[in-house]
């Protein structure tokens, strides 16, 4: 096999930004969008039969994949180099384009409200249109979040005030530099490559990158700036709420997300009530560390002065071997995906910082990753693959109901994450185990109950900027500080005051992705589930789990999960996943005694 790191854009899209093909894809989008208007318009409304609905569906997908070709294509040079000016005018200029295209096209989703909730409903139950049923479901379950025609048209146009907005932060973030002193070497380093440090064996190295950290985001300039970017993308997620009549703050995710609000209000409230799992978890740590004082920056410290490098060729050998041993075509699509150039795998100055998978029907899927030579990114690894798997089973369904909502989406690539930690733990001594249970409980708490905290720190957040209150940096810092002393209690010391804390301007998902988070800690529980199921059950539950990937977006998570034994509106659910937790801390607890 031979390894291909770096993506080939050119194989797959477009030579570069003045490609004719480029440039006519472009041009298509606003004749694409008329053409569908000129055939539907007023029609959607009087639709009676289901053979109207089916070839409605496949003109709307045709239209939507040949319209996105460019922009997939565009996000993904920006992801690579974020201080492309060409890249970012160009994106810009698409960006106005898609904008009066939607304007065009918002007389769908006001043909749906007025065929009617019961029309649309019984237009799911006939069985010719089951492979559009959910997406018919979540039809009329929308409908009573749409705005009149004039309303909906106002709130497209500003959407692109809003998206300069994120833009700006993540083009600020990304052209940071961050300088630390290492070995008596001064050195400049990205985001990515300060933040691996946090890993490090060396104390006085851990408190470095910290202090490098915030010696970039706790300047006055960056947090008036990344202030204000915040408290304007909560403005308008709140002032939508308003709008369009949501009954609470989250509901507007819960509902993209296919859940219930008492699901995830559920969710929230068994982890927060598990919190203390983690000063437990954290007080043993200290004292395997023999330290007097633990510090936010010894939290994802390994227990030992030794720490491994994986090279990425390390790093895919053990995420091909856990592969073989578990499911013949998740070992043949990782073969692929690394032999295809479907893969970015290195840091370098302007890629953006993470990891992501991408992917969409009909497309191939692509994965970004910052390697720089640990463990974690060995799990980064077989994370965003088990996302790209999840891509490619799921192209069986229909465009419309191609892609899972975020609760389920994470479910391959934390699963591919287990799998893998029980490979890595049958080669390890001792010793060696003792650090690995430390950093799979550390990544445990950090995807389950971290993600928990800042769901906490949102809706603190949006639920007074809703109500009227004014809030600034300031009070986003000591908010932050209060949610996080809720998990840790007084088991952290922290580095700098209330007043100064600004790690959450550092957390992209809560600018990009409002309420995002959760899925995370949903997905890491479903795990749980079906991992406990796997154990039991061995190879013939395999084609089981396949089949709930496969599923892509075409049933609610409840249903879908109910049909394969799960319960997600049971506190069972969530306190059964948390079990398997507080076992990992007692076992934890017991290498303090040496048992």
């Amino acid at each position: 096999m031979t390894l291909q790191t770096n993506w080939n854009l050119t194989k797959y899209f477009f030579t570069g930004l003045n490609d004719p093909k480029l440039l006519s894809n472009i041009d298509s989008i606003l004749p694409l969008a008329d053409a569908f208007s000129k055939k539907y318009q007023g029609i959607i409304k009087t639709f009676s039969t289901p053979e109207q609905i089916l070839e409605y569906y496949a003109d709307y997908e045709k239209m939507s994949h040949e319209m996105g070709t460019g922009g997939t294509y565009l996000s993904y040079l920006q992801s690579l180099d974020t201080q492309n000016n060409a890249v970012i005018k160009k994106l810009g200029e698409l960006e106005c384009i898609f904008v009066e295209a939607s304007s065009k096209l918002l007389f769908i989703s006001q043909e749906w409200k007025e065929l009617g909730y019961d029309k649309i409903m019984a237009f799911a139950d006939n069985p010719l249109l089951q492979d559009y049923k959910n997406a018919l479901v979540s039809s009329a379950a929308n409908l009573k979040y749409i705005l009149s025609e004039r309303e909906e048209f106002v709130l497209n146009e500003k959407s692109r005030a809003l998206g300069v907005v994120e833009w700006l932060r993540e083009e600020l973030a990304n052209s940071y530099e961050f300088q630390i002193e290492l070995d008596g070497e001064k050195k400049t380093m990205t985001e990515e490559e300060i933040r691996s440090l946090r890993t490090s064996p060396n104390r006085e190295t851990r408190r470095k990158s910290y202090e490098s950290l915030r010696q970039m985001y706790n300047t006055k300039q960056a947090q008036i700036t990344l202030g204000n970017i915040y408290a304007g993308i909560v403005k308008d997620w709140t002032s939508d709420v308003k709008l369009r009549g949501y009954q609470t703050i989250m509901e507007p995710r819960n509902t993209s997300e296919e859940l219930e609000n008492e699901v995830v209000d559920m969710l929230m409230q068994e982890v927060q009530t598990a919190y203390p799992l983690f000063a437990r978890f954290i007080e043993a740590k200290r004292k395997l560390m023999k330290l007097d004082e633990f510090h936010i920056y010894d939290v994802s410290a390994p227990l030992g002065q030794i720490e491994k490098e994986f090279s990425f060729e390390d790093g895919t050998r053990l995420h091909l071997e856990t592969m073989k041993d578990f499911d013949q075509e998740f070992y043949d699509y990782s073969i692929d995906m690394l032999e295809s150039s479907r893969i970015d795998a290195f840091p370098k100055y302007g890629k953006r910082s993470g990891a992501f998978a991408s992917y969409g029907p009909g497309e191939p899927s692509f994965v970004l990753l910052n390697h720089t030579g640990k463990l974690r990114d060995v799990s980064t690894l077989s994370h965003e693959l088990g996302h790209a798997t999840h891509g490619h089973l799921s192209q069986g369904q229909k465009p419309a109901v191609y892609s899972s909502p975020l609760s389920l989406a994470e479910t391959a690539s934390i699963f591919s994450e287990m799998l893998l930690s029980e490979k890595i733990r049958k080669e390890l001594t001792t010793e060696e185990y003792k650090e690995f249970l430390n950093e799979k409980l550390s990544d445990t708490f950090a995807t389950i109950f971290r993600q928990i905290q800042y769901i906490a720190f949102e809706k603190r957040v949006h639920e007074a900027i809703f109500t009227g209150e004014e809030l600034t940096y300031h009070d986003f810092n000591r908010m932050w500080r209060e949610e996080q002393i809720r998990m840790t209690g007084e088991s952290v010391t922290y580095d700098v005051t209330a007043e100064n804390e600004s790690s959450w301007s550092m957390i992209p998902h809560i600018f990009a992705s409002p309420f995002y988070c959760y899925a995370y800690a949903f997905g890491n529980i479903l795990v749980f589930a079906l991992y406990n199921r796997y154990q039991k059950e061995g190879r013939s539950f395999v084609e089981n789990y396949k089949d709930i990937l496969r599923s892509g977006g075409s049933k609610r998570p409840k249903d879908l999960l109910s049909e394969h034994g799960f319960d997600i509106t049971s506190p069972k659910f969530y306190r059964d996943a948390i079990e398997e937790v507080e076992k990992m801390v007692v076992e934890f607890e017991g290498l303090v005694e040496g048992k």
